[in-house]
């Protein structure tokens, strides 16, 4: 089944899309004669459905950078005491208790037709539930990070992503000539938990971020913003 016109495009949006379905339609169970076994296969539906575009896909993006940096420095890097670790291991995940199945999406969408053929059924449950429709708003200017948090070794990056997927994240240590790709992220905020390559010696870091929307970078970065990291 293809997408639905009301289905947003970008990879953010959907995922606040799922969300915004489960919190609501509760309220419409009868209004669109949704049968206890069709709320437990919904219910069922989205929790897979979020957990797959909030938590599985970007703990797997995040795993493939660690994975591929830890390797080439294995291969071509410098060793020395404060250096050696141990390969970067993957995210432990757990997902929704329940069994879930394939075609979650498409049937969404055809339950989603039987709720606009339901009797009690308006526009304006249409318009709360996100199954009409509306355009995307358009937000081309480069995403602008600020810092949170600072602490020992660690240092929060806060982002607004509009409707984009996420950011492109590369960053610049001291004592470092160029900027390097640190991670992509799709949900605010990100944690940068490196240590400082001197124990305990404060080091700045400079970062700059670009949109990363179906999985590709547009390298318009934003601003660089500096923060110093105690060490």
């Amino acid at each position: 089944m293809p997408n639905q016109p009301y289905y947003p495009n970008r990879e953010g949006d959907q995922a606040l899309w799922f969300t915004n379905i489960k919190s609501k339609v509760p309220a419409y169970y009868t209004a669109l004669d949704i049968s206890p076994a069709r709320q437990a296969k919904l219910t069922l539906t989205l929790d897979w459905l979020i957990w797959g575009w909030q938590v599985y896909l970007p703990a797997r993006r995040q795993d493939a950078p660690a994975a591929t940096a830890w390797r080439n420095n294995l291969a071509t890097g410098t060793s020395d005491a404060t250096t050696d670790t141990a390969p970067p291991l993957p995210a432990v995940l757990t997902p929704p208790a329940s069994t879930p199945y394939f075609g979650m999406l498409n049937w969404l969408f055809a339950e989603i037709a039987r709720w606009k053929s339901a009797e009690g059924y308006t526009d304006t449950i249409g318009q709360n539930l996100g199954i009409i429709g509306a355009g995307a708003v358009t937000h081309a200017d480069p995403p602008i990070l600020t810092a949170g948090p600072v602490a020992q070794n660690s240092v929060e990056l806060d982002f607004n992503l509009y409707e984009h997927d996420g950011i492109w994240l590369e960053s610049q240590r001291q004592g470092e000539s160029a900027f390097s790709f640190l991670a992509t992220d799709t949900g605010s905020p990100y944690v940068d938990n490196r240590p400082v390559k001197t124990a305990g010696q404060a080091e700045w870091r400079d970062y700059r971020a670009c949109w990363w929307d179906a999985d590709k970078a547009t390298l318009a970065f934003g601003p660089v913003l500096r923060v110093l990291v105690n060490g």
